[in-house]
């Protein structure tokens, strides 16, 4: 139905409802007066002693008449009231449906003014939270689309980054390099779960992310307090481990140090990343693994990141049943992720 259509609607719903009401108020006093008319006139003779002369068809035709003017002068109230409120009521209608024009259109900054009773008061909120919703959620289609486009990129800019390097004589292509690409290669097209060597992975992804490190001077140091194998998805893994590489290389200021730590905890092993430079506020920190959370809001996706990174780490460390954490102290920043060891 049209708009058009959904007014004219609305107003002889309104009418009809008001000359309902007016019609059976008549009805009602049509049926009094027929009924009651010669009691009462009965009753006033008796009551005023007046002679039975009088004539009784007078009295009757004067109520009828009354009937008819009240009768008449109620249907006009009842259609200027009509009128009155289809205005009150249609103007804001009006608003909200040109509004839900708006956002169907994907106009989501749309909103309607206040009305003018509490119930399309509550309605026209209702519109605006909704709006606001759906604006939300199309900001973060939006993002999702750039952050995901964002996170492909990051590896193969590693790989063609090493690939220049190799072709300009800058890197010799040994083969652990060619072994490095060839598993960055195969890491964006497979998914498994399997016996991974910790060591050997995280040796492997700063292998592939030296040329970074050396372009901003920065020391590199490992330190393993475990040997062996655990289960889990080599490629997921690989994916968390190397944003949390990324961020320190991106963050740690030229000439300063990032340290990897893996040691045991308890029942898990702990891949601790850490590295020198300006930090995280600490009102920042709980919310650092949240997706596209960005605590310095200055930055954008290149220089600061698509803040969907360490959600991935979150993600990860979750499907494998490990955990995240992160500290920031004294101009230094640890984040780390924890799997279960091999059973």
């Amino acid at each position: 139905m049209t708009g058009e259509g959904v007014r004219r609607s609305l107003f002889w719903t309104l009418l009809g409802i008001n000359l309902l009401v007016v019609g059976v108020a008549v009805g009602m006093a049509a049926l009094m007066v027929g009924r009651l008319a010669d009691a009462i006139f009965a009753s006033l003779m008796k009551e005023f002693h007046i002679q039975a002369d009088m004539p009784h068809h007078l009295f009757v035709t004067a109520l009828w008449r009354a009937l008819l003017l009240t009768s008449l002068t109620a249907g006009g109230v009842g259609v200027l009231l009509s009128v009155i409120l289809f205005r009150q009521v249609v103007r804001p209608v009006r608003g909200m449906m040109a509004m839900a024009g708006r956002v169907a259109g994907g106009d989501y900054g749309a909103r309607v003014a206040g009305a003018s009773s509490a119930e399309l008061e509550s309605l026209a909120e209702s519109l605006n939270r909704m709006a606001g919703s759906l604006a939300r959620l199309e900001r973060l289609r939006k993002d999702l689309v750039a952050n995901v486009a964002h996170e492909l990129r990051t590896p193969l800019t590693n790989l063609r980054g090493y690939l220049e390097a190799i072709s300009e004589d800058v890197t010799p292509a040994s083969v652990e390099i060619i072994a490095s690409l060839h598993e960055e290669t195969m890491r964006l097209v497979r998914s498994r779960p399997a016996d991974v060597d910790l060591d050997e992975l995280v040796r492997r992804l700063l292998t592939v992310r030296r040329p970074e490190f050396e372009g901003k001077g920065i020391a590199v140091r490992m330190a393993v307090d475990v040997k062996g194998f655990m289960r889990a998805d080599p490629d997921l893994l690989a994916q968390a481990i190397g944003n949390l590489l990324d961020n320190a290389a991106k963050y740690t200021p030229p000439g300063g140090d990032v340290a990897v730590e893996i040691s045991p905890i308890g029942g898990e092993i702990r891949v601790a990343v850490s590295n020198s430079g300006e930090g995280i506020a600490s009102e920042d920190l709980p919310f650092i693994f949240e997706r596209f959370y960005r605590g310095d809001k200055s930055r954008s996706r290149d220089s600061g990141g698509a803040g969907i990174g360490l959600a991935i780490v979150k993600e990860v460390a979750g499907l494998h049943g490990g955990t995240v954490g992160a500290r920031s102290d004294g101009g230094r920043t640890t984040v780390w992720l924890t799997v279960p060891t091999a059973p």
